[in-house]
């Protein structure tokens, strides 16, 4: 053997069998993932918070939004226990997490809440990958309040309809088959001088359920207004918060909308 030979011997040698090597031990993965995808079961994709915010562009509220990240970790927690096929979600704000009646009030539904106070869309966004991550539901129904309440930090109606967009794209994408129900946000007496603003944003989220496909608005002026103005009767002293009766008047409203998409399952 020439000094050239030799050295391609003993340097080349190596290479090959770590060649081998990296071969074999792809052929091993593919085998495994084979069985795996024809057995069905497919672990889906950890969610990458960073990815996602810098992809829709959410940095702007990334920091406001670690407020919640204690609450939203609580919340997700029990994802892969929770839920069911026959289960509507609820996601949103104050609304949701302080309705303590929910499970009677919306009955035959069954329902599945997650919801933190003081919930804006632009937090909402940010958090919805990992509030539904590994659920399972029948229907959806987003309720989101506060991005208009006369605040400096205050959304445009096209902004709170673009964020709205990116929380029901992840809701779709966790479970596609599921329908989507956006409601209106409520005429409250205490944000009332700011109506005129909201309604603008409550026609935006209309116009999603427009253009996305198995999306449903739900309307709720009518019954929360008398003559103009808010009916008093259905808030609690906050002026914001609703009481029983707005709640049994919310879940009317509700149901009758879920029933015309999502027959409720009795047993």
């Amino acid at each position: 053997m020439n000094s050239i030979s030799h050295l391609e011997h003993h340097c080349f040698k190596p290479a090959f069998v770590s060649l081998k090597f990296a071969i074999a031990l792809t052929m091993l993965f593919a085998l495994t993932y084979q069985k795996v995808f024809a057995q069905g079961v497919v672990e889906p994709v950890q969610f990458n918070r960073k990815v996602w915010i810098e992809a829709n562009d959410l940095g702007q509220y990334a920091a406001a939004a670690t407020q919640w990240d204690a609450e939203v970790k609580r919340l997700s927690k029990t994802n892969n226990t929770d839920g069911g096929p026959d289960t509507v979600l609820c996601v949103g704000s104050s609304s949701f997490r302080l309705w303590d009646t929910i499970e009677v009030d919306m009955a035959p539904y069954k329902v599945l809440r997650r919801a933190y106070g003081g919930a804006k869309f632009c937090d909402t966004a940010i958090h919805l990958p990992e509030l539904v991550y590994g659920l399972q539901y029948r229907a959806a129904i987003i309720f989101v309040a506060n991005d208009i309440s006369g605040s400096k930090s205050d959304k445009s109606p096209l902004e709170i309809q673009r964020l709205a967009e990116l929380v029901i794209q992840k809701v779709q994408e966790q479970v596609p088959s599921a329908p989507v129900f956006v409601v209106a946000i409520t005429p409250t007496p205490s944000r009332f001088e700011f109506w005129p603003s909201i309604q603008d944003a409550n026609l935006s989220l209309q116009e999603l359920s427009v253009r996305n496909r198995n999306v449903h608005f739900v309307k709720t002026e009518e019954q929360y207004l008398f003559n103009g103005e808010p009916r008093i009767e259905l808030f609690q002293s906050d002026r914001l918060h609703q009481n029983e009766r707005g709640y049994s008047l919310w879940a009317s409203i509700l149901k009758k909308s879920l029933k015309q998409h999502v027959p409720a399952i009795t047993r």
